[in-house]
């Protein structure tokens, strides 16, 4: 496989129309996946208008953040797929994983947009970023998309108590106050 200086855009753009490649294709300089996760907590970051902290501090919070999740994402699918004998683990699904949420960088777009929509239009990017992780994990695998499916669904309660941490530490930090009883 010959790797373009553009790979990592490319096949962001191919999973966004759900088109994807077998695991091993996969595979980037590790400058590019830290750059784009690191864009990740940047753009977030950008779009958090409820934050009211310091820039430097909201911008280093996303980005651990970003980093937080998707190393617990890669470290739960890697155990999680290779149960009930379904993948071997052959390939790294970590550069899948940042190829596939590279829709997340669309976040800040969100800010065009009043209240009402803005919220309609962000579960929908959700739903459609969490659609692309489970078709690409299908497909670069070879695992039933049940089996993901059932990742996802397990998955959930983790990244559910990973905000909650997170959401409390912005509390205590004085950045997100919470509506008065």
């Amino acid at each position: 496989m010959t790797l373009t200086p553009y790979q990592l855009i490319n096949d962001m753009l191919d999973l966004a129309r759900f088109r994807v490649k077998p695991l091993p294709e996969y595979q980037y300089p590790l400058w590019q996946i830290m750059l784009v996760v690191t864009l990740m907590g940047i753009f977030s970051a950008a779009a958090a208008t409820d934050i009211d902290a310091p820039v430097p501090a909201r911008i280093g919070f996303f980005v651990m953040l970003e980093w937080v999740e998707l190393l617990l994402m890669n470290w739960f699918f890697n155990w999680w797929m290779r149960q009930g004998d379904n993948w071997r683990g052959d390939g790294d699904l970590l550069p899948l994983f940042v190829a596939a949420s590279g829709v997340n960088l669309l976040t800040p777009l969100l800010s065009w947009f009043t209240r009402p929509l803005v919220d309609v239009l962000a579960v929908g990017l959700s739903a459609y970023s969490v659609a692309i992780v489970i078709h690409a994990l299908t497909l670069s695998t070879g695992v039933r998309r049940t089996h993901v499916i059932g990742g996802v669904l397990l998955f959930l309660p983790m990244a559910i108590a990973g905000y909650l941490v997170v959401a409390t530490f912005a509390v205590q930090a004085g950045w997100i106050s919470l509506p008065a009883k």
